[in-house]
């Protein structure tokens, strides 16, 4: 009895074909993105030869590169009072991993109920609007002030976190509730009348009806949130100081070292990236896996 081997042209014509998706027509899923990053690196060389001289110098690209070397290579020093980047990174993410998590919990819920009863929408639209707006660092004196005195007799680490925590829930919260109860809201009629016909319990219609019908609008607003909390980490941890990306920027700011402060801002930039698509791929995963009816 034999057994049918691959065809090895077959296995070419779909490796071509996996490439070419990547790359895109003419290479233009490539070249274009090269482009942008070219044209930034030269108005930034613009910029820093303008600057040259000045009291307030700004470094080119090479200058950046080279300085920032030392650096990179000590990305995962644990030292106390000198850690790496790596490490100042992970504090800054295991923050925001917390805020977030209480946000998500405290939108998606509230999402559902606005979304589904009348009163509550009423009563909750002015708290958004009002809300809403509120630039992230006013809240963070807030959180100072109510932290201060509830976290007295808590471990000094929970006392230095969580004004930067409570900043990042409070702030990132509203994108995730806003689509979630948009997302409700989008459930087609014959969803709920269907429900009825069938004498569903509620607990049944949140997992039968709303969850997967609202479910890409939840991802939504979680992508959204997620880059709120990653912005409002890095700016609260430029005034609350401690540990983590946003003291970095702020420290080597003060000490004048530029380069070091352009080598964060690539950090925090390829970080929030990759959480936002960490999200992007969760959310994939998620939604096929659950859909209305299934």
């Amino acid at each position: 009895m034999t057994t049918a081997t691959p065809n090895k042209p077959d296995q070419a014509n779909k490796a071509s074909k996996i490439i070419g998706q990547i790359l895109g027509p003419g290479g233009e899923n490539i070249i274009f993105p090269v482009l942008g990053f070219i044209g930034v690196i030269f108005v930034w060389s613009i910029v820093a030869k303008i600057t040259e001289g000045n009291l307030s110098e700004l470094p080119g690209p090479t200058q950046a590169f080279q300085d920032s070397i030392p650096y990179i290579q000590n990305a995962f020093s644990t030292k106390q009072g000198d850690e790496g980047i790596f490490l100042l990174t992970l504090y800054s993410l295991i923050r925001v991993a917390i805020g977030f998590s209480i946000a998500t919990a405290i939108a998606v819920p509230l999402g559902f109920l606005v979304g589904t009863s009348r009163q509550a929408e009423k009563m909750m639209s002015p708290l958004i609007q009002v809300g809403k707006p509120i630039s992230p660092l006013a809240w963070l004196p807030v959180g100072i002030v109510v932290f201060s005195g509830l976290t007295t007799d808590m471990p000094k680490t929970v006392a230095q976190n969580a004004p930067a925590i409570f900043t990042i829930v409070v702030t990132s919260l509203w994108p995730t509730l806003i689509n979630t109860a948009l997302g409700v809201k989008s459930i087609p009629k014959d969803y709920w009348n269907v429900s009825r016909v069938l004498k569903m319990a509620k607990p049944q219609i949140v997992k039968e009806i709303i969850i997967p019908s609202t479910l890409p609008y939840i991802f939504t607003g979680m992508r959204l949130s997620l880059g709120i909390a990653w912005l409002v980490i890095v700016a609260a941890e430029m005034l609350t100081g401690g540990t983590g990306i946003g003291f970095f920027v702020w420290d080597t700011y003060n000490t004048g070292e530029i380069s070091l402060v352009i080598m964060s801002l690539f950090v925090i930039g390829i970080v929030g990236l990759l959480l936002d698509q960490a999200v992007a791929v969760l959310e994939r995963a998620a939604i096929g896996k659950i859909q209305p009816g299934s």
